[in-house]
């Protein structure tokens, strides 16, 4: 597997927690998701993270990197 990162300036480093999001569209609306996690790595589709003791990828598509 290749990883990479994304060229933009906010990019986690290997062992930093973040905090990632996505939108759900759910029959009464839309609703946020949320999930901490460690980032681990990424590719070009899926951040590569760990989330309650278990290896995760999450879709670029559908997560992004959560601002406060």
């Amino acid at each position: 597997m290749t990883t990479y990162e994304t060229p933009i300036g906010n990019t986690p480093k290997a062992g930093q927690d973040i905090h990632l999001v996505r939108w759900v569209h759910r029959a009464d609306g839309w609703s946020s998701e949320t999930m901490l996690c460690t980032y681990l790595a990424g590719t070009r589709r899926d951040w590569i993270v760990e989330s309650h003791g278990s290896r995760v990828e999450l879709p670029r598509e559908e997560w992004a990197q959560f601002a406060f």
